[in-house]
C-alpha cells in the first residue's frame, strides 16, 4: 500500500543534474540558500572544472529541483520556495485527516481509490482504525522521504493515479503563502464536488498558485533522454523490460503479444534477413524451396529442427 513497498529504488542516485538542464552554478546557489533537499553530501568544485564531480540525484531530489524551476519561472522568491521545501519535507498529518472522516467517508474517499493490486496486498479491505494504527507505527520509525508530503505527491501519481498538485494560497494579512496538497483525479462524485467547492472559493477570493505534479514527473520519465530511468527505478515489469530492450536494440521488426487468461504474456519477436547469390541457391536446395513458396524452420533443440513447407496454388474457376 505504501510507496516504498512498490518502488524501493526511488532513493538511488541515478539521475544526472545536467540532464535536468539546471546549470551547476544555479544548483550550487540553491544549495547555499538551503533550497536543495535530501542532498547534503555532494559538493561541486566550481573553481576547477576539470575536477568537478558529477552530481547524481534520486527521484525525490530531481522532482523537487524541477518544482523549483517552475517556481522560479513565476519569479517566486527563495524565501517562499524554502518554506515550500520545508512543507514538502514534513510528514503528512494522516491521522488528523482520517480522524475527520467517518467510516463510510473513509471507505468512499480512501479505500475505493485504491487499485485492486493494493487492496489485494492488504487482504482485500481495511478499516479506518486499522490504517491509522499502521500510520502511527510508521510515524514512530526513522523519517524517510517516502513518508513526506513530497512522497505523498509521488504516491498519488504512481500508485493512486490521482493527479496531485501543490496549492499555494496567499494569506491576505501576512502576505505569506499557505501550502496544501490536492488530489484532482478522483472518480468519487462527492469528493469531486468538495474539491470543486474548494477551488471555487480559493480562486474567487484568494491569490492562488497551483503546481501540477504529473507534468513535472513526465519531464523525468517521458523525456527521450531519461526513459532508461523507468527501468532503473522499477517502473517496468520483466516482460515490459524485455520488450523495451528488444525495441531499443533493433532486435526485431515485428512484435506480437498474446495475453493469456492466467495473466501471463507470450511475446513473439520477428526479424528477417536477406540472403542472395550462392548462399541463397545453397539454402534453397537444402530446404527444397524450388517446389514451395514458403518454408518455416522451427527450432526444437540442438539436434532437432522442424521444417514446415507451404505451397500456394490458385484454382481457376471453370466457366460452364
Amino acid at each position: 500500500m505504501f510507496l516504498q513497498n512498490y518502488y524501493p529504488l526511488l532513493l538511488e542516485k541515478k539521475i544526472l543534474l545536467s540532464e535536468l538542464k539546471i546549470h551547476p552554478r544555479i544548483y550550487s546557489a540553491w544549495k547555499d540558500e538551503d533550497i536543495a533537499i535530501f542532498d547534503n553530501e555532494q559538493k561541486l568544485d566550481l573553481k576547477n572544472t576539470e575536477k568537478r564531480k558529477w552530481v547524481y540525484l534520486n527521484v525525490f531530489e530531481a522532482l523537487w529541483l524541477l518544482i523549483v524551476v517552475e517556481l522560479r519561472k513565476l519569479n517566486l522568491d527563495l524565501k517562499t520556495i524554502k518554506k515550500l521545501k520545508d512543507f514538502l519535507n514534513e510528514m503528512p498529518d494522516y491521522k488528523l485527516y482520517f480522524e475527520g472522516l467517518n467510516e463510510v467517508d473513509f471507505q468512499e474517499k480512501v479505500v475505493k481509490q485504491l487499485s485492486q493490486e493494493m487492496l489485494d496486498s492488504i487482504g482485500g479491505s481495511i478499516s479506518m482504525k486499522q490504517l491509522i494504527g499502521k500510520l502511527s507505527s510508521i510515524s514512530a520509525m526513522e523519517k524517510s522521504p517516502f513518508l513526506t508530503n513530497l512522497g505523498l505527491l509521488i504516491h498519488g501519481v504512481f500508485i493512486n493515479k490521482s493527479l496531485p498538485s501543490i496549492n499555494m494560497k496567499l494569506d491576505k494579512e501576512t502576505r505569506d503563502f499557505d501550502f496544501s496538497i490536492s488530489f484532482n483525479g478522483s472518480s468519487n462524485s462527492k469528493f469531486k464536488e468538495e474539491l470543486f467547492e474548494f477551488y471555487t472559493a480559493s480562486f474567487s477570493y484568494s491569490t492562488m498558485i497551483n503546481i501540477p505534479i504529473i507534468s513535472i514527473i513526465e519531464q523525468l520519465f517521458e523525456n527521450e533522454n531519461l526513459i532508461t530511468y523507468c527501468s532503473d527505478y522499477g517502473f517496468f515489469s520483466n516482460q515490459e523490460r524485455q520488450l523495451f530492450e528488444a525495441i531499443r536494440n533493433d532486435e526485431c521488426e515485428e512484435i506480437k503479444i498474446v495475453k493469456h487468461q492466467s495473466g501471463d504474456c507470450t511475446i513473439n519477436f520477428s526479424n528477417s534477413k536477406s540472403i542472395t547469390g550462392d548462399e541463397a541457391k545453397k539454402l534453397r536446395r537444402i530446404l527444397g524451396l524450388k517446389n514451395y513458396d514458403r518454408v518455416e524452420v522451427i527450432y526444437r533443440n540442438e539436434n532437432h529442427l522442424l521444417i514446415k513447407n507451404t505451397k500456394k496454388k490458385v484454382l481457376n474457376k471453370i466457366m460452364s
